[in-house]
């Protein structure tokens, strides 16, 4: 058995990039490849436009830091659950064609574009790797799959991706250079790599809370049908499942009520409950013995989602609470893409305009001053005629992501404004302290160091700020301190840029 070991997932692009820099290293016969999934209802979401828009992201991150890997943008990613058995399958055959195989598959995906979901696509793969083009599927290598899926989601790795480990507990987490590559294999530790898509996005697992004024033995069949794909909470009482849709990041993903002995009032709670779980779409559901159409109808009127049987096989129930777990995510996904820029991955300018006028109501109570920063790239235009739209979108992501690793309190706020300007909401700060944050922005910024030979203002990126600050219990408006940060930034670059002006 091989000393090194990886995680990785065939719909990665961070993955695909470690295989081929194994092989043009003659390090992938040193390696056990373990195959997961991130997000494994990834087929369900792959055509939404953040999830598109955060797989263009990836791959343009790839480019950036690993110049010398072919790698083009595919339609969605794919379904590849499939494509990993056949893989473990293969492995049991011949472990180099097994790897050859791994290696045509993400190249089918990550180069050629091809749906890896496709059984015709998998069998091209398989045979180019000379292996036998009937792979036999059985249930250990299900076992095995899931036996690694189980490790890495387990294990020290924080859901980074890919992860690379020796049995002497080293470990490389996300996308290495080769430098970093070659050293571990020399037996040392690099410093793992970094970066904002080397984490598995979507793959938190889903929380489902039981409760039932009878307890949760009578359904203990359900919660082992998908204790194993869940998050299971099990509240003592009703007031504590209440508590926890009030929790923000804590709260259900789906509820499932039971009684057998409190029908009445099992309805009425499950009435109170819908309510309150309307706000956050969380979908509500009973569970119980087989019941008479009317007593059915009574469920749904209280605004239940479903009724499950308890009695059913698991593979039903699992599949009916899937099916409302995937209703749940879809609005959260819908949600987020309303309030989050799809490039940057920070607020948008929608989510910007509330949060200020939620602010703004707060520094009216509390008299407490409101400030803002609005930031501009110098001569973003002519970054972007020089150097490629690709590349101004890579920008703009540094940018992005430098301005909120500096702006550290929880209730600040940055946002992409439009274009190649954000802003920077600041409530209870004031003149003196938006101006040394801005100036470390200026500074953070430029500190990047990326390249810019059209600038006037420097060799390289640089951002001009305008800086305001109201007290909005002084009687003016929102829109007030939006435009005094707007024509502060105008005297900015009126100033030569690359400067703070208020």
């Amino acid at each position: 058995m091989s000393q090194n070991l990886v995680y990785a997932d065939l719909n990665c692009p961070f993955c695909y990039a470690l295989s081929e820099q194994l092989s043009a290293l003659e390090f992938a016969d040193r390696v056990d490849w373990r195959l997961v999934e991130h997000a494994p209802d990834i087929s369900v979401f792959n055509t939404t436009p953040e999830s598109q828009a955060e797989l263009a992201s990836e791959v343009f991150t790839v480019r950036s830091r690993a110049p010398n890997i072919q790698v083009s943008l595919p339609p969605v990613r794919s379904d590849s659950r499939f494509a990993n058995l056949c893989v473990i399958a293969a492995r049991e055959i011949d472990e180099i064609k097994a790897h050859q195989l791994l290696r045509n598959l993400y190249r089918a995906l990550w180069i050629d574009g091809k749906d890896l979901g496709s059984t015709a696509v998998i069998y091209d793969c398989i045979i180019a790797a000379d292996l036998p083009g009937e792979l036999s599927i059985e249930e250990h290598h299900e076992s095995l799959l899931s036996q690694w899926q189980h490790e890495w989601e387990q294990g020290s790795y924080n859901l980074r991706i890919p992860v690379l480990a020796s049995d002497d507990k080293r470990q490389l987490l996300g996308l290495p250079s080769q430098e970093h590559i070659i050293a571990f294999f020399g037996g040392e530790q690099p410093k793992s790599p970094t970066g904002q898509f080397d984490q598995c996005h979507g793959r938190d697992q889903q929380a489902i809370a039981f409760y039932g004024h009878d307890g949760v033995q009578s359904i203990w069949n359900v919660i082992g049908a998908v204790r194993d794909d869940y998050n299971v909470l099990l509240p003592a009482t009703m007031a504590e499942l209440k508590t926890m849709l009030n929790q923000p990041g804590e709260s259900p993903d789906l509820i499932l009520l039971n009684s057998i002995n409190f029908w009445d009032e099992m309805l009425i709670d499950t009435a109170e409950i819908v309510h309150q779980a309307a706000e956050s779409h969380t979908p509500v559901a009973l569970i119980g013995d087989t019941i008479s159409d009317n007593d059915e109808i009574r469920v749904y009127e209280t605004g239940a989602a479903d009724y499950l049987v308890k009695d059913r096989a698991d593979g039903i129930l699992q599949a009916r609470i899937r099916t409302l777990l995937m209703l749940k995510r879809s609005h959260d996904l819908l949600e987020r893409a309303a309030r989050i820029d799809g490039l940057t991955q920070i607020y948008n300018r929608r989510e910007f305009e509330r949060s200020l006028e939620v602010e703004w109501l707060r520094g009216q109570r509390s008299k407490q001053p409101l400030s803002l920063i609005m930031l501009d790239v110098d001569h973003f235009k002519d970054y972007n005629d020089h150097y490629g739209h690709l590349s101004g979108d890579g920008c703009l992501q540094h940018v992005a992501t430098a301005i909120t690793d500096s702006v550290k309190r929880a209730q600040d706020m940055v946002c992409r404004f439009g274009g190649e300007e954000f802003v920077v909401l600041l409530p209870e700060t004031g003149e003196e302290g938006v101006k040394v944050l801005a100036e470390k922005l200026r500074k953070t910024v430029a500190a990047l160091e990326i390249e810019h030979q059209k600038s006037s203002a420097a060799d390289h990126v640089t951002i001009s700020l305008g800086v305001a600050s109201l007290n909005p219990a002084d009687g003016k408006n929102p829109h007030s301190l939006i435009q005094q940060a707007d024509e502060a930034l105008y005297r900015a670059k009126g100033n030569g840029r690359n400067c703070v002006s208020s």
